[in-house]
């Protein structure tokens, strides 16, 4: 069989250039002709660095002559470089790459004597598998974000919180210092939604979700624990600022009108607070479980305040 190798490389869907030791272009295929505009007439016996002069940033030159030392490949990657060659990106109406995104190989191209005299550089274009690789990244941020994120009020989630207080008894074991969790419920909220409907009461939960966020320092997190329960995580707080951060809050809350299809919905709410002060081993349950208790006192003692949970009370 009788292989027209020429014709060979002058079909592949690679751009094919091949240099001498001068970084002299010896042979430029019809892909790169296409794709750079470039015709091999008007490169052949041309430097490639004088053609681009961002190649030697690239040290493309000093790539170039391992290989013709050493006889070795060597590679641009595009992760690394974006591209070799600043071809056009022009089969995408819409992108964020200006210049087609390539991985390169240098390749030895050795005489009858096993010198090496040539090297052939070879360019794959890998915008499509770069963009889909994007696409990817951005759906599973995306829905990484969702499984963190509470549908209704677009505060971080129960499964969020969790997390988020794992890493700060973490970072309690590891550094001191104390900080603080508080539970906070909407009082008689089930009068809310039975006499206002429960779009009403949707509304409501997203607004207050709104005015805690308001009310919060800025380095606080504010989760929806479940139903009309919100939970707050203060980081470096004692329960003595804890106390005076969350009173703060429970009062914009009552001076804060809701409003609905024209109704003006007052809310007061009942907080628990604890924090790591008397553990000698915090714990995600523990936390939960003294706010928790804390804010079944303030309710029991009349609701709209905020307790704190007493180192008197049993349990952990």
């Amino acid at each position: 069989m009788n292989l027209d190798f020429g014709q060979i490389i002058q079909s592949l869907n690679l751009g094919i250039v091949i240099l001498d030791r001068d970084l002299r272009i010896v042979f430029w295929n019809r892909w790169l002709e296409e794709h750079s505009r470039l015709t091999a007439q008007k490169v052949v016996g041309r430097s490639i660095i004088d053609l681009f002069p961002e190649l030697g940033k690239k040290g493309f030159r000093w790539k170039s002559e391992t290989v013709f030392k050493l006889g070795n490949f060597s590679f641009f990657s595009q992760q690394l470089h974006n591209y070799l060659l600043p071809l056009p990106l022009t089969r995408y109406l819409t992108s964020t790459y200006e210049h087609m995104q390539q991985n390169a190989v240098l390749s030895p191209l050795r005489n009858g004597g096993g010198d090496v005299t040539y090297v052939c550089v070879s360019i794959e274009d890998t915008t499509d598998a770069v963009l889909y690789r994007e696409k990817l990244e951005k759906v599973s941020q995306e829905l990484e974000t969702m499984s963190l994120t509470d549908s209704l009020t677009g505060l971080p989630n129960r499964r969020h919180l969790m997390n988020n207080l794992e890493k700060e008894i973490s970072r309690h074991k590891r550094q001191g210092g104390p900080f603080s969790v508080a539970i906070l419920d909407v009082d008689h909220f089930k009068a809310v939604n039975d006499t206002h409907g429960h779009l009403c009461g949707d509304h409501v939960l997203t607004r207050l979700g709104d005015a805690l966020l308001e009310a919060l320092r800025t380095y606080d997190m504010v989760a929806r624990y479940g139903g009309e329960e919100f939970c707050v995580v203060l980081a470096n707080t004692d329960i003595e600022e804890g106390l005076r951060v969350m009173e703060r809050v429970r009062t914009t809350i009552e001076e804060t009108p809701f409003s609905f299809e024209g109704n003006k919905i007052r809310l007061t709410v009942s907080i628990g607070i604890t924090s790591t002060q008397g553990l000698e081993n915090p714990s995600l349950d523990a936390m939960l479980s003294r706010a928790d208790r804390a804010l079944y006192r303030a309710k029991v003692q009349g609701r709209n305040r905020s307790s704190v949970f007493s180192q008197e009370e049993t349990g952990p």
